[in-house]
């Protein structure tokens, strides 16, 4: 209890987690809990993405070819082979880091933006595959039409009527990556990735093995994202190749990461509360007659905060904190300090 005191950020981060496991109880509203399952889903994506993008500086575009690939897994596992989905997230997982470490091989003898450009390749190449090809290795994937899920009901099969279920699976695996993200920037991994982000020539003179690190963080933020496609299959029942192989499902995890504070533990939770529910709202009120505008907003929002925000919303945040706190913590004119 004193440390919480001592650590006022930390005091806040439990009453926040408190608020959020009893939210549920107060609110029952089915779209109200859709819409914080979806903020959880995106900041769950952007934390995963920044393990690879914001600790290693590799900046990828392709993370939907990782988050179509755990969605399809698990959808596969659980309609053909009546696979819980429990152990079809971690299959999943496994697949997509076992595909990240063959793609970063190559991948990763490019710098800079020759890599973006060759991620943003890949993902075009997984949905062409899967939009064209009805059957990959002899199991129905339904091509262009997609997949929907058969409907088994219950905690094994994942598959619930009430969205609070949902809401807390994935308000788990946010903690999860945040635990894992949190041990990372604490460990010699953490390190080591921030000496290939600041300067990779520097790094590898000083004995890093650059090229290991990065695969590294690689497969493990390919694992989790994987492991959310998978989640985001059994929240919606039904996937097709054109959304959760979708260049702009990468933009956007990419857009939530670096806008909230790349490189940060708590950026990518920023920058999902901030504007996944802009993006609700713009899809609710004005999808209809203008698609698209909620990814145009998005490129305005990043080109905002890259010109006046180069290192996101948090931390412009937590510089307007520390200024308020030496303006209240001044002393008045006249006043004495003892």
């Amino acid at each position: 209890m004193k440390k919480l005191v001592r650590k006022p950020g930390r005091a806040f981060g439990v009453l926040l987690l408190a608020a959020l496991l009893l939210f549920p109880a107060v609110v029952s509203q089915q779209f109200t809990i859709n819409s914080f399952c979806l903020v959880f889903l995106y900041a769950y994506w952007a934390s995963s993405w920044n393990i690879l993008g914001g600790y290693t500086g590799q900046m990828s575009l392709g993370h939907a070819c990782f988050v179509g690939l755990g969605a399809y897994t698990t959808a596969v596992l659980f309609s053909h082979f009546h696979c819980s989905p429990w152990i079809g997230l971690l299959a999943a997982g496994l697949v997509a880091g076992l595909a990240s470490l063959v793609i970063g091989i190559p991948c990763f003898k490019l710098k800079g933006s020759y890599f973006t450009l060759s991620t943003v390749a890949l993902c075009h190449v997984f949905r062409i595959v899967f939009n064209t090809n009805s059957t990959l290795f002899g199991l129905e994937t339904g091509a262009a039409q997609g997949m929907k899920l058969p409907w088994r009901g219950g905690l094994a099969a994942m598959q619930f009527l009430d969205k609070r279920s949902y809401y807390y699976i994935i308000l788990g695996m946010l903690l999860l990556v945040l635990l894992v993200s949190y041990a990372i920037k604490r460990s010699k991994l953490g390190y080591y990735l921030a000496a290939i982000r600041t300067n990779q020539d520097a790094a590898a003179s000083l004995g890093v093995n650059v090229l290991g690190m990065k695969l590294t963080a690689m497969f493990i933020s390919a694992f989790f994202t994987a492991m959310g496609g998978g989640l985001y299959a059994m929240f919606l029942q039904y996937i097709d190749p054109n959304s959760v192989f979708a260049y702009d499902l990468s933009v956007k995890i990419m857009v939530l990461a670096v806008v909230g504070g790349g490189g940060t533990l708590w950026g990518p939770i920023v920058g999902a509360s901030l504007l996944v529910p802009v993006q609700q709202i713009l899809n609710s009120r004005l999808g209809a007659n203008l698609a698209g505008l909620a990814l145009a907003v998005y490129g305005v929002v990043l080109m905002i905060v890259i010109y006046f925000m180069p290192k996101g919303f948090l931390d412009t945040i937590l510089r307007w904190l520390r200024k308020l706190r030496e303006k209240l913590g001044k002393p008045k004119e006249g006043q004495v300090c003892r």
